[in-house]
């Protein structure tokens, strides 16, 4: 399999990670908000967990992910611990206050978030990477002015 063009880890034209945080967050944010009306409690509970959990990878104190193998690396409890000054290996918290609360409550119930959203940003970053048409309807869309690069190298 020498010549496949599979790759475990999709790859975003470098433009994305250049996003700034907030059109970030209303880029990953899309697709969801368009369905915002929750039909019960747990579609309400999973909708909050979600924006929390993009809220600390994307805000995070540290340098934003330059690459989309480092944003998808920030699913992982204890690197986005880490992202916040913390160490999820210690059992005193150093890291931000309260961060640890949000992070534990991620990683709560029979299903943790962190997986099911890795899962969905993984197949939706192999989708955009395949048809980057849709990439740029989606920034269109949360950024209507953006100017895209004249060229998208990766691609």
């Amino acid at each position: 399999m020498t010549n496949s063009t599979f790759r475990i880890t999709p790859e975003l034209p470098a433009w994305v990670w250049a996003l700034p945080p907030a059109t970030l967050l209303d880029l990953f944010d899309a697709d969801v908000a368009q369905s915002a009306h929750t039909r019960s409690m747990q579609d309400y509970y999973w909708l909050q967990l979600r924006q929390m959990a993009l809220h600390l990878i994307v805000d995070a104190p540290a340098p934003p992910a330059t690459c989309t193998a480092e944003f998808l690396s920030r699913f992982d409890p204890y690197t986005l611990a880490g992202l916040w000054g913390g160490n999820t290996y210690s059992n005193t918290w150093t890291g931000a206050p309260g961060v640890d609360r949000q992070i534990a409550a991620l990683l709560d119930g029979p299903q943790p978030i962190l997986s099911g959203l890795l899962a969905e940003f993984t197949n939706r970053f192999r989708l955009w990477a395949v048809l980057p048409d849709q990439l740029h309807a989606a920034v269109r869309a949360v950024h209507p002015d953006f100017v895209f690069p004249a060229i998208d190298e990766e691609y």
